[in-house]
C-alpha cells in the first residue's frame, strides 16, 4: 500500500491503521513524481492513496498513470472539490475519490472495499466525470479558436499588449516600425472580432490564452 499525503497526521494515522490490519505501508518522504514512483517500482504496491494537491503547487496527477500501469489500483484520497481536476485523476486512471472530509472509519472502510473488489467508482460516476470532462475541453478550445488563427508575430504582438506595452513600446522593443505594430495589431483586432486593443486583451484573458514562449 502505498500512501502519497503531505499532511503529517493524516498520512501517519492511515499508515498505522492499515498496518494494523495487515497492509505492508510505504510512505515516501519525499514526494516529488520522480522519488514517488522510483520507491513504488521498486515496492511494487497493489494500491496508491494519493493526495491530489501536495507541497506547493504539485499536484498527484503525473503519478496516476505510472502508478496504474505498475499495477496499483489509484484512489484519490482528497480535500479537492474541483469536479474538473478529479475528473483528470479517473481519466488518468484513478478507480476511487474519497473525500477527505468523511469520517477516519469511512476511509478506512473506502479503502478496504478497493482492496476487495478494485474499484470504488460507479460506472455512471465515472461516465459523468469524463462526460463533464469532455465538455469542458470542448468549450475552452471553442474560446482559443481565434487565438490560433493569429500567425506567430501576431501572437507576439497581442502577448506585449496583455502585458502593458504600447504600439510604440513593442515597435521600439522590437526593432519595427510603428507602421508595422500598427498593421499587426490591425489584423489581431479583425481576427478577433473586436473593435479595440482593450477588448482584444479582455478576450484573451477571458478565454485564458497565453501566448507561446519565445
Amino acid at each position: 500500500m502505498l500512501i502519497v499525503e503531505d499532511h503529517g497526521l493524516l498520512g501517519d494515522s492511515l499508515g498505522a491503521a492499515l498496518c494494523s490490519e495487515g497492509f505492508e505501508v510505504l510512505r515516501p518522504v519525499t514526494l516529488d513524481v520522480e522519488t514517488v514512483l522510483a520507491e513504488a517500482a521498486d515496492a511494487r504496491p497493489h494500491m496508491a492513496l494519493l493526495d491530489f494537491r501536495l507541497d506547493g503547487d504539485a499536484t498527484a496527477l503525473p503519478m496516476i498513470a505510472p502508478l496504474r500501469d505498475g499495477g496499483a489500483s489509484v484512489v484519490m484520497v482528497t480535500g479537492e472539490r474541483d469536479r474538473l481536476r478529479l475528473a483528470e485523476c479517473v481519466e488518468a486512471g484513478a478507480i476511487g475519490l474519497v473525500d477527505k472530509a468523511v469520517s477516519f472509519d469511512e476511509l478506512l472502510e473506502a479503502v478496504r472495499h478497493v482492496a476487495r473488489l478494485r474499484t470504488l467508482l460507479s460506472k455512471g460516476e465515472r461516465d459523468d466525470l469524463l462526460r463533464l470532462l469532455r465538455e469542458a475541453r470542448l468549450a475552452d478550445g471553442e474560446r482559443r479558436e481565434p487565438f490560433e488563427r493569429l500567425t506567430a508575430r501576431e501572437q507576439a504582438v497581442l502577448g506585449a499588449l496583455m502585458d502593458g506595452l504600447s504600439a510604440e513600446a513593442i515597435a521600439e522593443r522590437d526593432f519595427v516600425s510603428i507602421a508595422t505594430i500598427r498593421s499587426q495589431i490591425r489584423a489581431i483586432l479583425t481576427k478577433l472580432g473586436v473593435s479595440s486593443q482593450l477588448a482584444a486583451v479582455a478576450l484573451a484573458r477571458a478565454a485564458e490564452w497565453v501566448p507561446p514562449e519565445g
